[in-house]
């Protein structure tokens, strides 16, 4: 049976978001395409680091190395039942320091927005510190 489609019935068992699943299914057909002419059962912990070694090299980013391990690790143990032991640490990802907007920029920002209805959704945006989906979602309501 294809790859992914073993994949994707696995982790509608097991609860996963369909978003997963198919980051999973994407991540596991590319390590398969690296090892087109080995058989599935017959991939080794070698063949993994080996590939997680390939991702580094190519200077993949912490956050997806460490989703290949995990889509790669949920076909091998969860699909397959092959019972792998990895001695590979996740990658650490890096924090970042939010960037945001100096007191000018803002009121310059303010200032730039004719629309009054707009500057007043910039306002309410800025001042309560809503996302655009919880803006979009407010309701006008009566009491």
């Amino acid at each position: 049976m294809y790859v992914p489609d073993l994949i994707k019935k696995e982790g509608l068992r097991r609860g996963l978001s369909p978003r997963t699943i198919k980051t999973y299914s994407s991540c596991v057909e590319r390590f398969l395409k690296h090892y087109k002419n080995r058989d599935i059962k017959k991939i080794t912990k070698k063949n993994v680091t080996d590939y997680i070694d390939k991702l580094l090299e190519k200077d993949a980013a912490g956050n997806t190395i460490n989703v290949y391990l995990n889509s790669i690790k949920f076909l091998m143990e969860n699909v397959l039942n092959k019972r792998l032991t990895y001695r590979i640490r996740y990658s650490k990802v890096p924090k970042r320091l939010p960037t945001f907007l100096t007191k000018e920029e803002t009121r310059r920002l303010f200032d730039v927005i004719e629309n009054a209805k707009h500057k007043l959704m910039i306002k309410l945006l800025y001042s309560a510190g809503l996302r655009v989906s919880e803006l979009i979602n407010l309701k006008n309501r009566r009491f």
